[in-house]
């Protein structure tokens, strides 16, 4: 069995960009098993983009993003595949099919990628609503329910494949303070209960406190990653003062 402390994505020499415009520039970190690790930095620093190189949608200008040791910026098609159905990806809006049910949103990519019988399939559809409390909320539209639960069925749909990882793109946008809260305390029990690796990607995380174990932060002035290690630490101990002036900001707000 795999060492908890084990990296399970490492990004080396990464650089974002689109044609000649630069990004960021040779990125470096990794992400361990089992940690909830924190993309964090002001508006247009890049990070959103790199989420979509991490997860390949996006091919990097330089450099190379390893998943469990394997390369998705050169994986072939057929290797890209197989390595997206080790995580699940929850998108800003929920990205949920207006026209289908919470469970027949869930039950998309069991039928893509699985031979489950209907039965089976309907079956883990809903547990993985029970996961995230929605299990009564099986036969409603996106649009009979709450943005907070939107976001609660979107992740309940990436956690189909039972991923080893899931990603988060901005989780907290367009919620309340309290369903707010509540994603977070949920991302801390499925860590818990379900041993996955998690990536969130935000800019105003209020909560990074109480969820992440590590975190890096992104300057768009240097283009790259000016401060990485545990939020609570630096934003009482970075040397660099714009590091801790913009983790003192996040924490007061609300």
């Amino acid at each position: 069995m795999s060492a908890v402390n084990e990296n399970v994505i490492e990004v080396t020499g990464l650089t974002v960009g689109y044609d000649d415009y630069v990004i960021l520039k040779d990125l470096n970190f990794s992400v361990r098993r089992e940690e909830i690790f924190v993309i964090l930095g002001g508006s247009g620093c890049g990070k959103s983009s790199t989420l979509k190189h991490m997860i390949g949608l996006s091919k990097p200008l330089k450099g190379d993003i390893r998943i469990n040791g394997r390369s998705i910026v050169d994986a072939t098609e057929e290797e890209r595949d197989q390595l997206t159905r080790e995580f699940g990806v929850l998108y800003q809006s929920g990205a949920l099919f207006s026209s289908l049910t919470l469970e027949e949103n869930i039950a998309l990519p069991l039928k893509e990628f699985t031979d489950y019988s209907p039965e089976m399939i309907s079956a883990v559809a809903k547990y993985k609503l029970s996961l995230v409390g929605l299990e009564a909320f099986a036969d409603f539209m996106p649009s009979e329910i709450s943005g907070g639960m939107k976001k609660r069925a979107g992740l309940a749909r990436a956690m189909a494949l039972d991923p080893e990882i899931l990603f988060f793109d901005e989780p907290s946008a367009g919620l309340d303070p309290i369903s707010s809260a509540e994603l977070d305390k949920l991302i801390l029990e499925l860590r818990k209960t379900m041993k996955t690796t998690m990536v969130i990607v935000t800019h105003e995380l209020d909560s990074i406190y109480s969820v992440a174990d590590r975190v890096i932060i992104l300057d768009k002035e240097i283009k790259g990653i000016v401060e990485e290690g545990d939020p609570r630490y630096l934003r009482d101990h970075s040397a660099n003062k714009w590091v801790r002036d913009f983790l003192n900001r996040l924490s007061m707000r609300g």
